[in-house]
């Protein structure tokens, strides 16, 4: 099967990257030290201790609501994604020493970053579901709540896993580590080598994942959180007097949201609102790799460099703020955090 290489060698992505108009090599391996190892490092670590957290706290739940269930699986999904971010930064550093050979450090970013993508693709669809699922709650509440159960929640779940991971996997393993010999100084390394028909699914997934349903989540969610923030306004106005109404006449409430509801959905458009703001750089970079097939190449290598560097670290920060959204908005989740910490206090004491 015929290949080619994705990378070129460190000595000559030197050589093609020098002349570049826009960013120079010696600003992006400042950029790569400075944001690609030291700030990412800390916010992806930050990212890995707080899902762990969220994810012990939904399991405490008993993941029997449907939020809660999609909220654990976003929880895993930003969690792995924040696992491969963080295996990523030494490669911004250099070459990767594995085992008992050495591989290049551009072929072990790119490589690594592909799984960070299929996750980060998984999360922005649970994000999705959620924000659509909500919306429904909100403008539709006793249809949605009487027709939409548990178990309908989980199957969709479960189908969008299956999704991203159908498409992904292709492209993983039609990826190959090629070991290449340096005679003049008797040294060996792996590189990355891409067959034809992997880059045609490199291409489906730009268009499909990268820009066709980017733009249309970013509206999906756009939409769905006006018409949340309506629903929460026209039900603080008019719930108190319609349940005290229906119920005096009727001994019934009427269709205006729980309070626990109204913190579940402001929760949701926090974390739409996280969501679209930390997807931007990585549609701009889909669009822009279409747009300008010679970003990785010659005079604007690095720019392409550098944009892609980008996007790991606004996708990161998705993940690392979300507990702090669900600690300021769910009283069930904050009670279940304090009893874990003052479980584990309680061990050491004993300790």
């Amino acid at each position: 099967m015929e290949t080619r290489e994705l990378n070129i060698s460190n000595e000559n992505l030197n050589e093609v990257t020098k002349r570049d108009i826009f960013v120079s090599s010696y600003a992006k391996y400042l950029f790569d030290i400075l944001f690609g190892v030291v700030a990412t490092d800390c916010l992806t670590v930050w990212s890995i201790v707080s899902n762990i957290i969220n994810i012990a706290v939904f399991v405490k739940q008993g993941l029997k609501e449907r939020v809660t269930f999609t909220l654990f699986c976003l929880s895993c999904s930003d969690l792995w994604g924040a696992i491969f971010v963080t295996s990523m930064t030494p490669g911004f550093a250099g070459n990767i020493q594995i085992l008992s050979g050495v591989v290049a450090s551009s072929s072990y970013i790119i490589y690594l970053s592909w799984y960070r993508t299929g996750f980060v693709d998984l999360s922005t669809a649970l994000t999705v579901f959620i924000t659509i699922e909500r919306c429904a709650c909100v403008t539709q509440p006793l249809h949605f709540n009487s027709s939409f159960i548990a178990l309908h929640g989980r199957i969709i779940v479960v189908g969008i896993i299956s999704f991203v991971v159908a498409n992904y996997l292709p492209m993983i393993a039609t990826m190959d580590f090629v070991k290449t010999e340096n005679t003049e100084n008797n040294s060996s390394m792996f590189e990355l080598m891409l067959s034809e028909i992997n880059l045609a699914i490199q291409t489906y997934n730009d268009l499909v994942f990268g820009i066709s349903l980017a733009a249309i989540c970013q509206i999906v969610v756009f939409v769905c959180a006006i018409l949340m923030y309506k629903g929460l306004q026209k039900s603080s106005k008019v719930r108190t007097t319609i349940n005290m109404k229906l119920k005096s006449q009727y001994g019934q409430a009427g269709q205006g949201l729980s309070t626990k509801e109204r913190r579940v959905v402001k929760m949701i458009l926090v974390l739409a609102s996280l969501y679209m703001v930390s997807s931007l750089p990585q549609i701009v970079f889909c669009w822009a790799r279409v747009l300008v097939p010679e970003l990785p190449q010659d005079k604007i290598g690095n720019l392409h460099l550098l944009l892609g560097a980008i996007i790991y670290y606004t996708a990161a920060t998705y993940g690392a703020f979300s507990i702090f959204v669900y600690y300021n908005f769910s009283t069930s989740y904050r009670n279940i955090l304090h009893n874990l910490l003052a479980m584990r206090c309680c061990v050491k004491r004993i300790q």
